[in-house]
């Protein structure tokens, strides 16, 4: 079962209610009410971009525990005061208008092209603007990278018994606010992903 954490902010909101992506999870969670939950019966747990980061804080011990006891997190947008341990974060400038300039171009690179979540998703997929990269843990795989060698996408296997998927990328926001084409795509490869991997 794959639920989805929650603020309740307006673009969260419209995000939910497009249909076509209803088969990403099965429940949604709301970060502040987190305590009233029974994550046990998860498999997966999204959270999506832009929680606030007091709750995040909080509730940190409990998602700890959960991807200790062997499942699945999957965290989207900025890791922002160092909130999750393991993840090293670091902020950068916003290329905003890379696509509109003659030759612009926003150079990064697909890694460990063997992953399964390559059946789903292209790099152009991926490719829109990100806000900060990721040094991943010794051990861990990162997915896309960017030239100086910086991760936008990691999936770490070896920090914890379970596994943290950890990705720049902001899909729910896009989609809510209904601009960025690439994250509608990107969101259903990752969904097609996931589902799958329920199989196993």
């Amino acid at each position: 079962m794959i639920g989805i954490v929650t603020n309740g902010l307006p673009f969260q909101n419209r995000f939910f209610a497009e249909q076509e992506f209803h088969y990403l999870y099965d429940e949604v969670l709301h970060i502040r009410h987190f305590h009233q939950y029974d994550l046990t019966k998860y498999d997966t747990l999204i959270l999506s971009c832009r929680l606030d980061i007091r709750s995040l804080k909080r509730y940190q011990s409990q998602l700890l525990k959960f991807v200790n006891a062997g499942k699945r997190l999957i965290i989207f947008g900025e890791i922002l005061d160092c909130w999750f341990p393991t993840i090293d974060w670091e902020d950068s400038e916003v290329n905003f208008s890379w696509w509109v300039r003659d030759g612009g171009d926003l150079p990064m690179k697909m890694q460990n092209n063997v992953h399964p979540l390559f059946k789903y998703v292209t790099l152009h997929d991926m490719k829109w603007h990100y806000h900060g990269s990721f040094l991943p843990p010794q051990g861990a795989q990162s997915l896309l990278d960017i030239p100086n060698g910086r991760s936008l996408f990691y999936v770490d296997n070896v920090s914890f018994n379970g596994e943290l998927v950890v990705t720049t990328l902001d899909p729910m926001f896009h989609i809510g606010l209904g601009f960025i084409d690439q994250s509608k795509p990107f969101l259903h490869g990752m969904a097609k992903w996931l589902r799958e991997e329920e199989k196993h």
